[in-house]
């Protein structure tokens, strides 16, 4: 069974093992403990000369074999990071890497990334359990990232409520690379103010166009057309495209008609980069009325239609869309 972060963070404390594979989608936790291993194992002014990485399928295998063959200088260990390189996945290294793993040498400790542990070979996935640890780094719950925000803020004299530490969470999507990025940026940007405040994460963070489109949708439903139309001019300096930002707008509709339906059984039908906005969703669509989304999502995909067929300006077509929204 494979360890959670929080297990494998209390086994660094007294062991290290051999062999560790690491899995699951939080790109973060993968560095943050390929770290932590690195700094375990290697120290002093030969650390690096006793590090080697290999990354992604272009990797030499060949090389990663020499390296295991090679005795560490000046050090008593050697620490091989492998970054979603094919040597678990692939039927022409089964043989040799069950070979690497049964024999692996005193000195070499291995650290194996990769984004899924299913593609990986049985064998191969029970030799490393044998021998080491098996580490699956999840998505974490909302709840542990609002405490990771206020942790990361709160280490920098910073304080941020609730509400803003979820706003923060959704325009990263739940992305603790990019939390971290935009902590730092906050950090710095607040100069000698403490508390974080919705405007100023509003103008630091960087907000993907589908996340923006999400809110102007949330505004449109709201009746906050000064905030609609203030973003939509946003849209047009950046030229971006009216049809793309329709067809999230019509999305945006369908998963609160879809919660409307189907109150919280609705969420196994979210796509799996969008099931944390289960809760939001819910809740929004109680404020709506069900016949209006669903006149509204008409509206798109009618608009849609006369866009295609050159019978309206794409940018005219939005702003009807918007228009009726309002109403």
């Amino acid at each position: 069974m494979a360890l959670t972060a929080a297990a494998l963070n209390i086994q660094l404390k007294s062991e290290i093992k051999r062999v560790y594979l690491f899995f699951g989608e939080e790109k973060y936790l993968h560095n943050l403990y390929a770290e932590r291993v690195k700094d375990k194992v290697l120290q002093g002014p030969f650390a690096q000369f006793n590090y080697s990485v290999f990354e992604d399928g272009t990797s030499s295998f060949e090389d990663f074999s020499a390296q295991i063959n090679t005795y560490p200088q000046m050090s008593e260990k050697k620490l091989i990071l492998l970054k979603n390189t094919d040597f678990l996945t692939s039927t022409a290294y089964q043989k040799p890497m069950e070979a690497i793993l049964k024999n692996l040498p005193e000195y070499i400790v291995l650290v194996f990334s990769e984004p899924d542990s299913k593609k990986i070979k049985k064998n191969l996935l029970k030799l490393i359990e044998t021998h080491g640890s098996v580490v699956e780094f999840a998505k974490q719950s909302t709840s542990d990232l609002r405490s990771w925000v206020c942790r990361r803020l709160g280490k920098s004299g910073k304080r941020i409520t609730n509400e803003n530490a979820q706003l923060l969470i959704d325009m990263c999507e739940r992305d603790l690379l990019r939390l971290e990025t935009e902590c730092d940026k906050l950090i710095s940007a607040s100069g000698d103010i403490e508390a974080i405040s919705t405007e100023l994460i509003n103008d630091m963070v960087y907000m993907s166009l589908e996340f923006s489109i999400f809110a102007m949708a949330d505004m449109l439903l709201s009746g906050n057309a000064k905030g609609a139309y203030k973003t939509l001019n946003k849209y047009k300096i950046a030229k971006e495209q009216p049809t793309f930002i329709i067809s999230l707008i019509y999305s945006q509709l369908s998963m609160l008609y879809m919660f409307k339906q189907l109150k919280q059984n609705a969420v196994e039908y979210l796509p799996p980069n969008r099931k944390f906005l289960a809760n939001k969703l819910s809740t929004q669509s109680r404020k709506h009325d069900e016949d209006k989304l669903r006149s509204a999502m008409r509206q798109c995909a009618q608009y849609e239609d006369k866009i295609k067929n050159g019978q309206i300006e794409s940018w005219t077509a939005l702003e009807l869309i918007m228009a009726f929204l309002l109403t």
